[in-house]
């Protein structure tokens, strides 16, 4: 093959070099990564509210009663105050994410150094009032059935609390660092997805853990 053959372009090669390096949302392949991977995460959620609910029509009472040790709980229902502090934390908490998925599409590197940090503040504390909440159940993981799943359902929670907070963590040194690119602002929105998720599948299983309780 001669060195003019070698640097012929092949007639069926696609030029691309008109296309952008980066797409938003459904046209990011990031995107579709986040999104398949939250409705697996979704679909685990569901297997777990299944377990939760099997439990809820086997066990007679429901919650059952406390009597291995003081003080003994005949009403065992979860407290309140607590996990209502963290739900209203995680709602308010929409308001920075908001905003920080707008000032990433939009390019507002202010925006974006304001909404990064707060929304890491609050799900640092959701995952401090996290850790004491599980108290509220009254039961440990291992006391019974109840006990297990109701730390299952918090725990796997608390578990994408976590991940999202080394995420944002990440991205904020990043963009203190090197500043904003626009792959790193797809980045952003995509975080952002995720964080609406969290909230928003928190909202639907607070009432089975802390309400449902009260009413079987």
């Amino acid at each position: 093959m001669t060195s003019e053959q070698t640097l012929k372009p092949n007639s069926r090669s696609i030029d691309v070099a008109h296309l952008p390096a980066t797409e938003w949302d459904e046209r990011s392949p990031l995107w579709w990564g986040n999104t398949i991977g939250l409705f697996i995460e979704t679909a685990m959620f569901g297997i777990l509210v299944a377990i939760y609910v099997t439990i809820a029509m086997n066990t007679d009472p429901f919650p059952p009663v406390r009597g291995d040790r003081f003080p003994v709980l005949h009403d065992s229902s979860p407290d309140l105050f607590l996990p209502i502090v963290g739900l209203i934390v995680l709602i308010v908490s929409l308001a920075p994410g908001i905003w920080l998925d707008i000032s990433a599409r939009r390019g507002n590197v202010t925006g974006i150094k304001i909404g990064l940090p707060t929304t890491l503040a609050f799900n640092i504390a959701a995952i401090f009032i996290r850790y004491y909440e599980f108290d509220s159940l009254h039961f440990k993981w291992n006391d019974n059935a109840y006990g297990s799943i109701t730390w299952m359902i918090l725990g796997m929670h608390m578990l994408h609390l976590f991940v999202l907070c080394a995420e944002d963590i990440y991205l904020l040194l990043w963009t203190y660092t090197k500043g904003v690119d626009e792959k790193h602002a797809v980045d952003l929105t995509v975080t952002a997805t995720y964080w609406y998720w969290i909230v928003g599948i928190w909202i639907l299983l607070f009432p089975l853990i802390y309400l449902t309780p009260r009413f079987l």
